[in-house]
């Protein structure tokens, strides 16, 4: 029995988007929070993270252009909070990276702090063609956090950051 060839080829692209990622978050006095997100369509996804006492936060994420993130990721954390350096063509794809082979010169790269002290380092790097969320999560208790975080096109890994509505921050690393 042969399947249709348009099952086969839907197939990974279904099983890919139900993939289920990890996420971790540190705050600066040592706590660490564990969640995952997974992609939806259309540059959307959804996070979930197991909070403080068991609650359970749950949320959104969209993807936002690179100005407006590092607006708002500044004005949230403060200046100097995060530095991102190369030009922004990912969406653009890059001008040189056609018969002249790869161009380094013209990747993205963001870096963030981290709290996470087992990592051994206060500073974490990502770098590629960048995407950039932001995501709000809240809680069946009333927690609600506002979520950043930039992740490498090559990779998939990445950095950010959230803040809830007590000010208490996280560093997240996926």
């Amino acid at each position: 029995m042969k399947l249709p060839v348009f099952v086969l080829l839907a197939l990974p692209l279904l099983l890919l988007s139900a993939c289920v990622h990890r996420l971790s978050m540190h705050s600066r006095d040592g706590e660490k929070l564990s969640g995952q997100y997974r992609f939806a369509r259309e540059g959307r996804g959804m996070i979930q993270i197991a909070g403080s006492g068991g609650e359970i936060l749950n949320g959104k994420f969209v993807t936002v252009d690179r100005q407006t993130f590092i607006v708002n990721y500044q004005k949230t954390f403060g200046s100097g909070s995060i530095a991102v350096d190369g030009p922004d063509l990912s969406p653009y794809g890059n001008a040189f990276g056609g018969i002249f082979g790869n161009s380094s010169t013209l990747v993205d790269a963001a870096y963030g702090e981290t709290f996470n002290s087992a990592s051994g380092n206060s500073t974490k790097a990502v770098s590629g063609p960048l995407f950039y969320w932001t995501a709000s999560l809240s809680g069946e208790r009333g927690t609600i956090m506002g979520c950043y975080l930039i992740g490498s096109s090559y990779t998939g890994r990445g950095l950010g950051r959230c803040k809830s509505q007590t000010g208490k921050e996280y560093s997240v690393e996926f």
